[in-house]
């Protein structure tokens, strides 16, 4: 399998921060590994992840993405890695993919598909 999962949860600066992360990698479980390891970490990391959290989502999943690309330069590996995401800050759920991966919420038994769109 090279499938991974993530679940950090934390208090910062007073505010209960809570992440959830499926990564299901592709030629490979090395991309999906990283960004278990890596994803969240430079998340809480990022300068605006509490003030401006879908800016800091969108710039931390394309640093990440550029870091593990820089990492591997050598390997002549292809590996790659979609990625399904939601961060609870407070009381705001903001939800991220990349890939073919899709976050979908369900209430009642109802599902409701959740898009994030950085442009």
């Amino acid at each position: 399998m090279e499938d991974y999962f993530d679940i950090k949860t934390s208090k910062i600066n007073g505010q209960t921060v809570c992440m959830f992360g499926i990564f299901d990698g592709h030629g490979g479980s090395r991309a999906a590994e990283y960004l278990k390891e890596r994803l969240f970490e430079n998340l809480m990391k990022h300068p605006q992840f509490l003030t401006d959290t879908k800016t800091a989502l969108s710039g931390t999943y394309q640093q990440t993405d550029e870091d593990f690309l820089d990492s591997e330069r050598d390997t002549y590996r292809d590996d790659g890695s979609t990625a399904s995401t939601a961060v609870l800050v407070g009381s705001h759920l903001y939800v991220a993919n990349v890939g073919d991966s899709r976050t979908i919420i369900s209430k009642a038994g109802k599902g409701t598909m959740i898009f994030f769109n950085n442009h």
